[in-house]
């Protein structure tokens, strides 16, 4: 296998990777992994690497295809499924997945609060990951903070959104951007996922764009949900 086959990112998240081995993941027995926002597959590559059964569910068809050609033909896995859904409604209308590791990294940001909030409740109503009978999963999130650049760049909505018309720089221009605190993310991870023995990480990073410094800030949670 080759590096430069793949298609699309090379490699998974920097920082899920740290929690990956910092909580013993790759010696998890049975298991199995869901992604909401798996992108050409790049975080899940990881957990296959471990013979993890890999679900992802990713909106953009390119993305999709790129995932389902990187694991048949490149990295050639062999316990996976993709989705090109919107993780909206997969979570809506998929049940009993009972995935012992939930991942959503990057994605909240392009949705407002009210559908995250959902997207929580139904993953916990539908059994999307386990949990009861002494049973927990393994949990992490990635979050855009108000700290970012994007944050108000642009006009704001009546749900505490907006949509970055001024956003020149980041290739998200007129997309719709929520930002959080790290308070209400914990505060909806507890009440409706169940969040606990969890940590909280900053993570920012300066980058040049059109000779323009843009600072990127993500919010980082990962612990234990039941």
């Amino acid at each position: 296998m080759f590096i430069k086959e793949i298609k699309g990112f090379k490699y998974p998240d920097m920082e899920l990777v740290r929690w990956f081995f910092k909580n013993k993941l790759n010696d998890l027995k049975d298991g199995k992994v869901l992604e909401f926002a798996s992108h050409n597959g790049n975080n899940l590559s990881l957990f296959a690497n471990y013979d993890y059964e890999c679900i992802g569910v990713e909106l953009s068809e390119l993305h999709y295809q790129n995932a389902q050609y990187n694991f048949n033909h490149v990295l050639k896995y062999k316990k996976f499924q993709f989705f090109n859904d919107n993780m909206l409604n997969f979570a809506k209308n998929f049940k009993d997945i009972c995935a012992n590791v939930f991942l959503i990294p990057n994605v909240i940001n392009f949705i407002t609060r009210e559908e995250f909030k959902n997207l929580l409740k139904n993953s916990r109503d539908n059994h999307l990951y386990k949990y009861g009978g002494g049973y927990f999963s393994f949990f992490f999130l990635r979050a855009r903070s108000i700290r970012d650049h994007r944050y108000k760049l642009g006009y704001t909505l009546e749900n505490g959104s907006f949509i970055l018309d001024k956003d020149e720089f980041s290739g998200e221009k007129n997309c719709l951007c929520t930002c959080y605190q790290e308070y209400e993310l914990v505060e909806y991870l507890k009440k409706y996922l169940n969040l606990y023995d969890f940590e909280v990480i900053s993570s920012e990073n300066i980058n040049m764009k059109n000779q323009v410094c843009i600072k990127d800030s993500d919010i980082i949670i990962y612990g234990k949900i039941c």
